[in-house]
């Protein structure tokens, strides 16, 4: 039975063929948490798709020109697209098993086929990106999603790593104003297979409750702390355990940390955005008005 719910990475495609992809497993109703990707005018790279968020990160995606709701159980805006306005809702592991059946004599697919066959197996996996929107070219990404705890923290703990992407290192520390993405960077996630760059994301196989806890902003927080994270910070919005700080979590909505906050017993440099979520507190990293960062200490 294929799903009718929304999972993070999922595509949709407006009725005026706008591209959006779906920010988190969060399922609202009557609209889908999602930013504008890919606008249609028949020009550029991409099959006549133009992209029009060029960078990743809270910072570049603020500016786009598309609706963004007021969450009150977040304290937080969020970038939206209404389910009336939904055309198409395109799912990362239907269009690989599409893929497979059409045997596309393509050496971007081929790359990728090969590299699922050898390391992740067909189970629980699909792809996002340009390839899910069958806009990709010669030199595109290739984006595979890995879905659920067990599936992604296998591939995590038995894959020995790509060829490594310095390219990455260069454009995350530009694209951040950071110098530190070479203590980010994990080539068991990014890096370089037969000449052609990937990306393996995770995420969670089910959806996720909306608005189970009310939030509100206390302001910013720089701090050290120990923390440790298992599969959820693998997922996004990724999730760390505080185990000494000012708070009990992190959530980082910057993808860019998510390999920091996973592991066993890590200090690291925080900064970010504190909230009271009735019971707890937690600091959000990727705030609109609070960047923030987690730095791994030495």
């Amino acid at each position: 039975m294929e799903r009718s719910y929304f999972l993070d990475r999922d595509i949709v495609i407006d009725k005026q063929n706008n591209v959006y992809t779906v920010l988190t497993n969060y399922n609202p109703p009557g609209y889908i948490f999602a930013y504008l990707k890919y606008v249609y005018t028949g020009k550029g790279l991409w099959k006549g798709y133009e992209r029009v968020l060029k960078e990743y990160g809270v910072h570049n995606l603020i500016k786009l020109k598309q609706k963004f709701i007021f969450e009150s159980c977040y304290d937080a805006y969020f970038p939206v697209i209404f389910k009336s306005e939904v055309d198409k809702h395109l799912k990362p592991e239907e269009e690989l098993r599409r893929l497979i059946k059409r045997s596309i004599n393509d050496d971007l697919v081929y790359t990728l086929l090969d590299f699922i066959e050898r390391y992740v197996r067909l189970a629980n996996v699909g792809i996002t990106g340009s390839l899910l929107l069958g806009s990709y070219h010669e030199n595109s990404d290739i984006d595979i999603i890995i879905y659920g705890c067990k599936r992604s923290l296998d591939f995590i703990e038995n894959f020995n790593g790509f060829e490594r992407d310095q390219d990455w290192i260069i454009s995350a520390n530009n694209n951040y104003n950071i110098d530190f993405a070479d203590l980010l960077y994990s080539n068991k996630r990014r890096g370089i297979y037969r000449g052609k760059r990937i990306s393996v994301l995770f995420a969670d196989d089910k959806p996720w409750r909306y608005c189970e806890k009310v939030c509100e902003k206390l302001g910013k927080v720089t701090f050290s702390a120990i923390i440790s994270g298992g599969c959820e910070a693998l997922f996004y919005p990724s999730v760390a355990t505080v185990e000494s700080g000012l708070a009990s979590k992190i959530v980082s909505y910057e993808g860019v940390f998510s390999n920091v906050l996973y592991g066993n017993r890590r200090r690291v440099l925080v900064e970010g955005m504190l909230m009271k979520c009735e019971d707890e507190k937690i600091v959000i990293i990727g705030d609109r008005d609070v960047r923030g960062f987690v730095k791994p200490l030495q």
